[in-house]
């Protein structure tokens, strides 16, 4: 009887402490919204407009080798589109004023379907990692859980985010992300994306990535510098790895006139097939 009556407590005990925690646990949407408060603000980014990064970019393989690139990107801040991407060493100059991309490369036009398309794609997931955690505001995103973690001696707040199939550029990019903010600042501290494997030989490495030296810009708090680690199937780290530098810039609206346009003439231009509409994951928008 005695230990009957022990058991009863500790099993209440226990219910006890599960409820609380359960109680204290944030839904994803506070979390959220306490993420972009700490970075400025959802009004914020929203009223910022059109940005303009360079990012330059060193990468080092797993061999050892190395490699720079350098890109400019324009974009609006709340919902990506219209967008502007060049990249001088290729000679590209690509677009998208939301009717459909384009890209000259080379003086000449990219005749590709997929264009109209993979500009915007390509810009995406510069920029997502850089903007958040307001851009897990952006259509297509869609945040489905919080959990406690920890990052180093950090404990975090760890967000669980699903992206659309069609949000990054290429496949190889897991759309089911983690992103981890720090649970009393609900400052960013750390993204991944885990490996990905698409069947017959074609896998990629995951992704992590953290930031530092952040700088103020349309009132946003914005990183100068975002380190990408590449990681194994087990979410190892490896060699792999790449830093970029970045510069941010706001832009005005009137400055902005004649870059996102489609310079081809229409007879020039790539006629996507006509496909199925692709579903997007559903994300309710944080409160102001």
């Amino acid at each position: 009887m005695r230990v009957s009556r022990l058991l009863l407590v500790m099993i209440g005990a226990g219910c006890w402490y599960t409820g609380a925690w359960a109680q204290s646990l944030p839904q994803p949407q506070e979390v959220v919204t306490r993420a972009c408060d700490a970075m400025g603000g959802v009004a914020a980014f929203r009223k910022a407009g059109f940005l303009r990064v360079e990012l330059s970019s060193e990468e080092v393989t797993e061999d050892g080798q190395t490699s720079s690139t350098k890109k400019v990107l324009v974009f609006h801040s709340e919902s990506i589109i219209p967008v502007r991407l060049e990249i001088a060493n290729l000679q590209v100059v690509a677009g998208d004023d939301g009717s459909g991309g384009w890209a000259v490369v080379g003086g000449r036009p990219d005749s590709r379907p997929s264009t109209s398309l993979m500009v915007r794609r390509m810009v995406t997931t510069d920029v997502f990692p850089l903007l958040l955690p307001c851009s897990l505001t952006w259509p297509g995103v869609a945040v489905t859980a919080v959990a406690p973690a920890q990052v180093g001696d950090r404990p975090t707040w760890r967000l669980t985010v699903t992206l659309a199939r069609n949000f990054f550029f290429t496949p190889q990019i897991s759309t089911v992300w983690t992103v981890d903010v720090d649970r009393r600042s609900y400052q960013l501290v750390r993204a991944e994306s885990p490996f990905t494997d698409l069947g017959k030989g074609v896998v990629a490495d995951g992704m992590r990535f953290s930031w530092g030296n952040f700088v103020t810009v349309a009132g946003l708090r914005l990183p100068s510098s975002q380190m990408v680690v590449g990681l194994d199937a087990a979410g190892n780290e490896k060699t792999h790895s790449r830093r970029d530098q970045v510069r941010w810039e706001r832009v005005e609206r009137e400055q902005t006139a004649g870059l996102f346009e489609n310079p081809i003439p229409p007879e020039q231009r790539p006629r996507l097939p006509v496909g199925k509409p692709v579903s997007l994951p559903q994300n309710p928008a944080p409160s102001p």
